[in-house]
C-alpha cells in the first residue's frame, strides 16, 4: 500500500487504523483489534501511535503491521504529566513525585525523612549519612529510608545547611550589628580620632625571617618547599607539580595533572603522585630544571 502525501503529516495511528478497517471489512471473521497491533519496520523498530509519519518513516520504506500493542511514547507521557495542572508534586525530601490525590496511599512514597547536607563537596541526606555522593545524579538515587503517602505539605523542621552558610549569615548578622552601632556626626572629628587612636597604638615590628642553616636553602617548587643542603641538590633531588593547585566546586586537584586525579578531602589530594622530578630551587636565577 502506498501512503498518500496527505498522511505524512499525520500520525501513524492514521495509517494502522486505515489497515484495521480494509483488513476487518475484507475478512469479517477474524477481525483485528486496533488497539492490540502496531507498526513496525523491517528493522524490528516499534512506532508509536502519535509519532509523525513523515519523521517516523523512511522513504520507501517497507513497514509492517504486527500484533501487539503499540510501544508508549515515555517523553510525551511525561511532559504531559509535568504539565497536567491536576497534578501534585510530592514535597517529601528526595521525592518530587507527580500524583494525583486518588492515587495516594500509605506506601506511596519512599523518601527521606531528613533533609539534604551540602559539604567539603559531597553531598548527602542527613538521615543516611553514610552514603555520601559526590555527583548529583548519585545523590539523587540514593534510595528514600523511609515510606509514606504523598504530601504536598513541606518537611517541618530546620533547614539544613552547609558550615559555610552558616559562618557567611554568622558574619552578616554581625556586620549589620556594627552598622546599628553609634557614629561620629561629624567627619573632621572621625578623622581626628583614627589618627590618634593610629599614633597612640605602637608599631608592630617586622617579623624577622627565618634563618636557615649555612649552606642550605628553601625549595620555591610547588608541593616542595622543603630545607635542602646545596651540595647535596642533583637531578632527582626534588619532586614537585609544575602547576597549580586548583579548588573547584568541592574538588581539589593540580593543574598539571589531569582533572581525572580529583579529591574531594585534603588527605587524598596531598597524596597525588608528583608530575615532576628534577633539581631542588631556591627562586633565585633561572629554574635549573628547565
Amino acid at each position: 500500500m502506498k501512503l498518500p502525501k496527505k498522511w505524512w503529516t499525520g500520525p501513524v495511528q492514521q495509517v494502522t487504523d486505515y489497515f484495521v478497517e480494509y483488513y476487518n471489512s475484507k475478512y469479517p471473521e477474524e477481525k483485528l483489534d486496533q488497539k492490540k497491533i502496531h507498526a513496525e519496520n523491517a528493522g524490528g523498530t516499534k512506532f508509536h501511535a502519535d509519532d509523525v509519519v513523515e519523521t517516523a518513516f523512511t522513504h520507501k520504506e517497507h513497514i509492517y503491521i504486527k500484533d501487539g500493542a503499540p510501544p508508549r511514547n515515555e517523553k510525551k507521557n511525561r511532559e504531559e504529566k509535568e504539565n497536567d495542572p491536576s497534578m501534585l508534586t510530592c514535597q517529601n525530601y528526595g521525592c518530587q513525585f507527580r500524583y494525583r490525590e486518588e492515587d495516594n496511599n500509605p506506601k506511596a512514597c519512599y523518601h527521606h525523612r531528613k533533609g539534604p547536607v551540602f559539604w567539603n563537596g559531597y553531598k548527602y541526606w542527613a538521615c543516611c549519612d553514610h552514603r555520601k555522593a559526590t555527583d548529583w545524579n548519585d545523590f539523587m538515587k540514593v534510595p528514600g529510608c523511609a515510606v509514606g503517602p504523598h504530601t504536598t505539605k513541606k518537611p517541618a523542621g530546620a533547614e539544613l545547611i552547609s558550615p559555610t552558610i552558616i559562618a557567611a549569615r554568622q558574619a552578616e548578622k554581625e556586620a549589620k550589628e556594627r552598622a546599628i552601632a553609634p557614629s561620629l556626626n561629624d567627619i573632621d572629628k572621625y578623622t581626628k580620632k583614627s589618627n590618634a587612636e593610629a599614633a597612640a597604638m605602637p608599631k608592630p615590628k617586622p617579623k624577622p625571617a627565618a634563618k636557615l642553616p649555612e649552606g642550605c636553602a628553601k625549595c620555591v617548587h610547588t608541593d616542595c618547599k622543603k630545607v635542602y643542603a646545596m651540595k647535596d641538590n642533583h637531578a632527582e633531588a626534588c619532586k614537585y607539580h609544575s602547576g597549580q593547585a586548583v579548588f573547584h566546586d568541592g574538588a581539589k586537584y593540580w593543574s598539571c595533572c589531569t582533572e581525572n586525579r580529583k579529591a574531594y578531602d585534603w588527605d587524598t589530594f596531598m597524596k597525588i603522585k608528583k608530575c615532576r622530578v628534577g633539581y631542588h630551587w631556591d627562586g633565585t636565577g633561572e629554574d635549573p630544571n628547565k
